[in-house]
């Protein structure tokens, strides 16, 4: 999830994975016939994303101003909206919806995901991106970090602790973090990447990486800390999707809507915080096969478009590009 502000030669490839595993979180919360295969890699590769485009800070005040505003104040939002819809539709039907708001937002403040909902990874971004700025910038440090957060993921998970917890949460979103961050020297190569035959078994390889890991490794929920039953086929399956969408987004990158998908690309944020409420209520609906709800997926990415050009305007706080004025 890019928080940062758009530049010249933005990497339209890039976008388009923005939006391949942004529809591919939005299909995953409909819980289809077949959706152990979509959990396999969607938030995963949205983790290498945040980690290819992450830059450290160059203050701890500016690194703070931009969690601050770019995470944290967008995460309250959204998680509030988010209850406040479900408390609305409960006061609607004469039923009760069970809140204190300032409990709530003392559970949120401690990374409580049902508090958040899918706003959870924003705040173990928080988390991530502060542990990074304490960090030196080197390899060594980079490997000893995922190193240390392996172990942390394999240990809560052998013990069978399912904390819903964004903070604990970082164990298993670190690691693909830190694999986008040891991609960024590799930007040209990836920008210029051309190989018929080296792309379509790229793209072999990583469809059969999916399937394969979906089938041995089973549900990945990564909100409860999860990691399915191998650690080793949780990474490999995060890096086939990965692979997977980087090669579907070089092939399409040259179609013309590079508007449309540098609009849905700037607000992933939006989509990924807010699906959730219409996603809920389509679900509600009875006899629902997994096609449809792809095409209501599809449905609910574009009539996000308005809504983000719209919050880019007078809200871009929610779009997480808002910073104050100095």
């Amino acid at each position: 999830m890019d928080t940062q502000k758009p530049q010249m030669g933005r990497m339209v490839w890039l976008d388009w994975m923005k939006v391949w595993a942004a529809l591919a979180v939005v299909w995953g919360h409909f819980f289809s016939q077949g959706d152990v295969v979509v959990f396999v890699f969607n938030l995963q590769v949205f983790c290498v994303i945040s980690g290819f485009l992450y830059k450290k800070s160059p203050s701890w005040k500016q690194c703070l101003q931009k969690n601050f505003w770019q995470l944290l104040v967008p995460t309250v939002i959204m998680s509030f909206l988010m209850h406040f819809e479900a408390y609305l539709r409960a006061l609607l039907a004469g039923e009760t919806y069970d809140i204190s708001w300032p409990w709530f937002l003392e559970w949120l403040l401690l990374g409580h995901r049902w508090c958040m909902g899918p706003c959870w990874y924003f705040y173990s971004l928080i988390v991530m991106r502060i542990i990074m700025q304490l960090l030196p910038e080197k390899k060594w440090c980079y490997g000893l970090q995922f190193l240390v957060v392996s172990v942390g993921a394999i240990y809560i998970n052998h013990i069978g602790l399912d904390m819903s917890n964004a903070n604990v949460n970082v164990l298993v979103c670190m690691p693909f973090f830190l694999i986008g961050v040891f991609l960024k020297p590799m930007k040209s190569i990836l920008n210029t990447f051309h190989n018929t035959l080296a792309e379509v078994l790229l793209l072999a390889a990583g469809v059969a990486g999916i399937f394969f890991c979906a089938h041995e490794n089973g549900y990945v929920w990564m909100y409860l800390g999860g990691i399915g039953h191998s650690y080793v086929l949780y990474i490999l399956g995060g890096l086939s999707g990965a692979v997977t969408l980087y090669v579907l987004s070089l092939w399409v990158s040259k179609l013309p809507f590079r508007s449309i998908v540098s609009t849905i690309g700037n607000g992933t944020m939006l989509i990924i915080g807010l699906h959730i409420i219409i996603v809920r209520r389509l679900t509600e609906l009875p006899d629902r096969l997994w096609l449809e709800d792809l095409v209501a997926s599809l449905l609910i990415m574009l009539l996000f478009i308005p809504i983000i050009q719209f919050a880019e305007r007078f809200f871009p706080v929610l779009v997480g590009r808002y910073m104050p004025k100095r």
